[in-house]
This record gives structure tokens, sequence and C-alpha cells, in this order.
């Protein structure tokens, strides 16, 4: 009852509205993902972290993974499978931007990979149509 109610509100929100709230969830979930990566990143550059250490960052990247479950299940519920699992395509440039912020060599492939990744995700969520009635990015009722 209550999801159909959310479902309801969010149906009442205006197209780019809609648009802004996806986009921002997935930009959560992307960026959890990326923490969890930094942290499994940092862990195995430790030599021998100490067993309260590596349960730590386990439990951080257990929690974080958990996290995004939900924030997937709250998306899933609310939009088509089929405009926003696509959105996860931003992780792509993110995992080049956090390499290449961890020191690691980035060259021009990767930079022009991660480009055309997002020239793909922008074409992919801009609305081909201007009218404000005839939404693009529909929610589940």
């Amino acid at each position: 009852m209550q999801a159909e109610e959310e479902a309801g509100n969010l149906a009442a929100l205006p197209q780019r509205a809609r648009l802004r709230l996806l986009v921002s969830l997935v930009l959560t979930s992307v960026g959890l993902q990326l923490i969890n990566a930094a942290l499994v990143k940092s862990a195995s550059a430790t030599p021998a972290p100490s067993l309260l250490v590596a349960g730590g960052l386990l439990m951080a990247v257990l929690v974080l993974s958990f996290v995004r479950f939900f924030i997937w299940n709250g998306i899933y519920k609310r939009y088509p499978i089929s405009l926003a699992y696509p959105l996860s395509a931003i992780f792509f440039p993110a995992v080049v931007a956090i390499a290449w912020a961890m020191g690691e060599p980035i060259g021009f492939p990767q930079v022009c990979g991660a480009t055309l990744v997002m020239v793909g995700v922008i074409r992919f969520i801009t609305p081909e149509s201007t009218r404000n009635d005839d939404p693009h990015f529909p929610v589940i009722d």
C-alpha cells in the first residue's frame, strides 16, 4: 500500500523532477560502489592488516553494499529497468576518475571511452519530447 502511494506521489512530480530523482539515486549508488572499490583497493595495498582492520573494512563494504541493494530496490519499484539500469553506466567514467585520483596511469583510450560512455548516458536520458504532458520517464504505478 505504501509503495503504491509513493509511486503515485512520484507520478505527480514533473518529468524533470522524476529524472533528477532517478539520476540522484543512481549517483548515490554509484558513489557507494566507488567507496567500496576504494576500500578494497586500500585493503589490498596494506601489507598485513590486523584482523580488526580487515574486519572493519569488510563490514564497511558489506554495509555499503546492503545500502546499495535498497537504493536499487527503490529505483526498480518506481522506474522501468530499461531506463534505470543503463544509467548505472555512469560508474565507468567515475572509475577512470577515481583511478586517476589514486595515481594510476590513465591514457587517451580510457579518457575517450569514458567520454563516449558519458555522451551515451546523456543522450539516453535526454527526452526526445519537450512536451510536459508527455512523460518520457514513466513511473511504475
